[in-house]
């Protein structure tokens, strides 16, 4: 899915990876039932990248406005992964 132009708040997601990418699958779901799922995937190198730019802006955030508390967020077992290994994070 390219989802250009479009802008998806994402209140779960979760992150996983091959050898050859990171997939990022970001999730809307509303209360009145409505659900959309974005997939992402990336090149290793490109998740490095993108990691040391997202630790930027955090902290760049955290200077500005404090620091970020989880708030509802919450990590969950992933009930499509048997073995555990790969949380789920939901609002």
């Amino acid at each position: 899915m390219i989802a250009l132009g479009k802008t998806l708040f994402c209140n779960s997601f979760e992150i996983g990876h091959t050898k050859e990418a990171f997939i990022l699958i970001l999730r809307f779901e509303s209360p009145d039932g409505y659900k959309e799922t974005i997939y992402v995937t990336i090149s290793p190198a490109g998740a490095v990248v993108f990691n040391e730019h997202l630790g930027k802006e955090i902290a760049d955030y955290e200077k500005e406005h404090g620091k970020v508390e989880m708030g509802n967020w919450k990590k969950t077992q992933n009930p499509n992964n048997s073995n555990g290994q790969q949380p789920k994070y939901t609002s």
